[in-house]
């Protein structure tokens, strides 16, 4: 691929304005990772990037939040072999991205309903899918919306086109246009987001800290970590009459994750969150390597309909970080015991991997009659927390 060549997973994309990679003092677009092939597309279309770990959605490297052309250069020597491309998101880029957290066509369909039409749809390895828009001041907002699984990333960053996942076996790609649509952007749609913070206009001073508690529990299981917890409350706090302080916002957001990292987290709970998972612990609790490999088909695989198990690839990824005898023998292990369907076999000679599809064996056990915690999931807040109670200053 020569260096002012755009790839066809950047399709939209202009080669008007577009750096040559020779102008950094080396060609890293015919070889190297994703980012090295692309990321001065990506520069010149005018959105800081960087290198990213895309299995994990981290940064490859630090400075990130403000990169420039020579910051880039030196990433793409150093991190020549990243498959990740990172975009930041908001003033950086002028971009907020809807990300919407449900695979296919439909979950799209309606955030495109609801928040707008965009020219610039992408697809994620996963299947699941995001929507740009022009940057207007949204802030970072995860689940934003009651009962719609969307994010709205006006901070943070993104994992963009054409990101490879090598445990998924596929790639980010725009579904509609690409980077030459970027100035024909619009900002999500008046009041879209309006029920986003509906609710804390009605909390008042005597009531803030228990409410904001009880709204981060509720939303804490959507969260990767307690930052992304932090930017959920301080959106939503800041929309009370008389608003908590960050420091206030900070504490109860942190009382709450540490109930969501400890298990301890039943607010909107009716009963413990049991089902398919117990009756696989039951089936492989003498072969914990295959429950764990189960467990890593169905945090990657759950909605697809076929995926394939290459085990030297998995094993040179660390993705588990085993020999590949040993993920071979979980995979048969799950084949064996009713957790995978064999599409078709692998082939050795022809270094073709095998094609498998997720399954629940038969049982006649009844895992979900359990009787739920005795407390009330919609009054019930914990005895000490932070948020417990009324105001810490008020």
């Amino acid at each position: 691929m020569g260096g002012n060549e755009i790839p066809g997973a950047l399709a939209g994309a202009t080669g008007a304005g577009l750096w040559t990679f020779r102008s950094v003092g080396a060609d890293y677009s015919a070889h190297g990772g994703v980012f090295a092939r692309h990321a001065m597309s990506y520069f010149s279309a005018g959105l800081p990037c960087f290198p990213v770990d895309p299995r994990r959605k981290r940064p490859a490297v630090t400075g990130w939040q403000k990169p420039n052309r020579r910051k880039i250069a030196a990433w793409m020597a150093r991190c020549g072999d990243a498959d990740g491309l990172g975009v930041a998101m908001g003033a950086p880029s002028r971009l907020v991205e809807v990300d919407v957290d449900t695979a296919g066509d439909a979950p799209l369909a309606e955030a495109l309903e609801r928040f707008g039409d965009s020219p610039v749809t992408i697809r994620t390895a996963s299947g699941k899918s995001k929507i740009w828009y022009r940057h207007a001041g949204e802030p970072r907002m995860i689940r934003p919306i009651p009962g719609l699984a969307v994010d709205v990333l006006g901070g943070g960053f993104t994992v963009a086109p054409p990101s490879w996942r090598e445990d998924l076996g596929a790639a980010y790609r725009f579904l509609t246009g690409g980077l030459a649509d970027l100035d024909r952007l619009p900002t999500i749609r008046p009041g879209a987001l309006d029920a986003s913070t509906r609710g804390a206009a009605g909390v008042h001073t005597g009531e803030r800290n228990n409410r904001l508690f009880r709204y981060a529990m509720a939303q804490a299981r959507f969260c990767d970590d307690l930052g992304a917890l932090e930017d959920v409350c301080t959106t939503w706090a800041a929309a009370m009459p008389d608003p908590l302080s960050l420091a206030e916002v900070r504490a109860v957001a942190a009382s709450a994750w540490r109930y969501e990292a400890s298990g301890r987290n039943f607010i909107g709970m009716s009963r413990p969150q049991v089902g398919e998972i117990d009756m696989a612990m039951d089936a492989l609790k003498a072969a914990p390597d295959a429950f764990y490999l189960l467990a890593l088909f169905r945090r990657y695989h759950a909605n697809r309909g076929a995926f394939a198990i290459a085990p030297a690839a998995m094993s040179a990824a660390q993705n588990p970080p085993w020999h590949r005898t040993r993920i071979a023998r979980a995979r048969d292990m799950l084949i064996e015991r009713g957790f995978l369907d064999v599409l078709s076999d692998p082939e050795r000679g022809k270094h073709r991997a095998g094609s498998y599809r997720l399954k629940m064996p038969e049982s006649g056990h009844n895992h979900l009659n359990i009787p739920p915690p005795s407390l009330e999931a919609s009054a019930w807040v914990p005895a000490g927390a932070a948020g417990a109670g009324d105001d810490l200053g008020g």
